[in-house]
């Protein structure tokens, strides 16, 4: 006993010291989250099977490792004394979603578009706005440009690689986030699929500006090759670093905007990576005005229902008012991040 609760605050100390900083260290985001509390509240329930000073020791460390992991847990502590959320009476929808290669293998596209309709969202996030090629290896562009002006008459439609944003709302400027700042205006799509993984709108909301952030953070691994192949080590090893570009150009530029931002998408990264904590720091989890006790959000239905991986974060002057994942009724693999956010009125003479 006293030997398992030792290894695993050992673990938890390994972890500290790699996530983050070697392409090894991502493979916190393998255990599903709710581990760091659930196997703490396991050893803790076997600590008075010890005896003596070991039972003082063995307790120490069960508490320490639960102290540690909480905060990777995925665990939404707040839902169980905070209930009943509501939009406020300015409040505006927003809907981020990952939408499993423009809807090119499920479902139908009238299916599809009558599914995105009819959330009625004042801002749309949508990812994956890319067909795969006929080999399932690669991304191509897709051109749906007609038919989204169609169906969505009145919306502003900004593109950029892979990343479509929709809304109601007054598009004032369009600035390049982290990698994408180096890519030229007259780079071809592939290029832009690799560097433009975030796609910064600032929309005049209400008279205030607020920059909204979509994005679709590369992926940290290869499941179709899965953990006993060496491409699934060759895949992290590769992404790595790009994951760490994007995440530290998206920080700087929420910490350099003086809006109200909103940040949603699917960030391919769980509670339990260490990814997500320069923004923890820096802005409030939607979740915090959710009812949901262990949010999931990847594999909706599917054998792999212990993780989110789709994140939304309000900040500076944004509120979450109500926070939510939507079935994506099997036209996607990942749900529907879909909240009311509330702004703040601008300071005297700020816009």
């Amino acid at each position: 006993m006293r030997w398992a609760a030792f290894g695993w605050l050992g673990c938890l100390a390994v972890e500290w010291l790699v996530d983050g900083r070697y392409w090894f260290g991502e493979l916190a985001g393998a255990v599903p989250p709710f581990t760091f509390v659930v196997l703490p509240l396991l050893l803790a329930a076997l600590v008075p099977l010890t005896r003596g000073a070991d039972r003082w020791r063995t307790g120490g460390a069960v508490v320490l490792t639960l102290v540690l992991g909480a905060g990777q847990s995925g665990i939404n502590f707040g839902a169980l004394w905070s209930r009943d959320h509501e939009a406020g009476r300015d409040a505006i929808r927003v809907v981020a979603w990952n939408t499993n290669s423009w809807n090119q293998l499920l479902g139908t596209q009238d299916h599809f578009y009558a599914f995105l309709k009819a959330k009625q969202a004042d801002v749309y996030l949508l990812h994956e706005y890319q067909h795969l090629t006929p080999d399932r290896k690669g991304r191509e562009p897709v051109d749906d440009l007609a038919r989204l002006r169609a169906e969505f008459p009145g919306y502003e439609i900004i593109t950029d690689g892979e990343l479509v944003t929709l809304s109601r709302f007054p598009v004032v400027a369009r600035p390049a986030v982290g990698p994408a700042r180096a890519v030229a205006p007259d780079a071809d799509w592939n290029t832009r699929y690799r560097q433009d993984k975030v796609l910064r709108t600032d929309l005049l909301v209400k008279g205030r500006t607020v920059s909204f952030y979509n994005l679709h953070m590369p992926v940290w691994n290869s499941m179709t090759d899965g953990p006993l192949s060496g491409a699934f080590y060759s895949h992290m090893r590769e992404n790595f670093g790009a994951r760490q570009d994007q995440y530290a150009g998206l920080e700087q530029d929420v910490a350099d905007n003086p809006n109200p931002v909103v940040v949603a998408g699917d960030f391919n990264t769980t509670a339990a990576m260490s990814e997500l904590d320069g923004l923890r720091s820096r802005l409030d989890d939607a979740m915090g005005a959710s009812d949901d006790l262990y949010p999931t959000s990847w594999e909706e239905g599917g054998w792999k229902p212990f993780w989110r991986t789709d994140w939304a974060f309000t900040g500076q002057g944004a509120t979450a008012d109500t926070y939510r994942f939507d079935s994506p009724e099997k036209l996607s693999d990942h749900a529907v991040q879909d909240l009311w956010v509330s702004v703040a009125q601008a300071p005297a003479g700020k816009g």
